[in-house]
């Protein structure tokens, strides 16, 4: 994959402890807040679409223990949760999002699913209600089911392809300031890169929990170091800080 995708813009509804929020990211965005104010949720938002896609909507339900913890709570009726991810990817623009709805006895199903992928001679989408395929630009869409994401499905249309390769494959990377300071292993020889934690390689976009040294915690101790990842060509950054942590969401199209 040459290409990773920009998420430009996510909203979310009912999302854990966010009742509603709609984010615009740009190559440095800072997301701040009090602590509970659902910083780490905004983050946890992008997880729980790869893992979604990647593993099954099943797993990424069961593993945050289950739909009640996955939605905002509520006194009243059960809410829906729902994300929506603006994005460019290549030479296409366009959306995906999906809804949630809760049923009795901590059940779910997916009550909606949209897609959009704009180019510059085409529009590829589909929309899905309640497991039916009710719009779909390729005249062999498979079938949907209430119980998964129909983009796992439309993964084998080579239409949608690239963006479910591209939402299923962002990363998460761990990197500590004082470390960073230290020598390097040679790696396989090439120039050293962001590395997944765990040490895997992939491509799409990813995050990096980055954890400040005391001596790093000053204005401009954050701007060198900011500066020093913002400086590599083809990256683009999206930060949040909370209790001494820099949480950075990386779009990188470098591979």
């Amino acid at each position: 994959m040459t290409n990773s995708v920009f998420i430009q813009r996510v909203t979310l509804r009912h999302f854990k402890s966010i009742a509603a929020c709609e984010v615009e990211l740009r190559p440095l965005s800072i997301i701040v807040g009090p602590n509970g104010s659902g910083k780490s949720n905004f983050v946890e938002s992008l997880e729980f679409v790869r893992d979604a896609l990647r593993e099954s909507l099943d797993s990424a339900v069961r593993k945050r223990g289950g739909i009640n913890e996955v939605r905002r709570r509520s006194g009243g009726h059960p809410t829906n949760m729902g994300i929506r991810l603006d994005f460019t990817l290549g030479n296409t623009t366009g959306f995906y999002a999906f809804e949630l709805h809760a049923l009795s006895q901590a059940g779910y199903e997916v009550k909606r699913e949209q897609c959009s992928i704009i180019a510059s001679a085409s529009v590829h989408e589909f929309n899905v209600e309640a497991g039916v395929v009710t719009h779909a630009s390729t005249p062999t869409a498979p079938a949907a089911s209430k119980e998964r994401l129909y983009l796992v499905n439309a993964s084998g249309l080579k239409e949608f392809r690239p963006l479910y390769e591209a939402l299923s494959s962002m990363g998460f990377y761990n990197l500590h300031a004082k470390a960073m300071r230290d020598l390097q292993d040679p790696d396989d020889g090439r120039p050293l890169r962001l590395r997944r934690a765990g040490g895997g390689r992939g491509a799409g976009a990813g995050w990096i929990s980055f954890f400040l040294d005391r001596d790093a915690h000053g204005a401009q101790g954050r701007a060198q170091m900011l500066g020093a990842l913002i400086s590599l060509g083809g990256i683009e950054l999206t930060a949040i800080f909370d209790n001494g942590k820099w949480k950075l969401l990386l779009n990188s199209s470098n591979q």
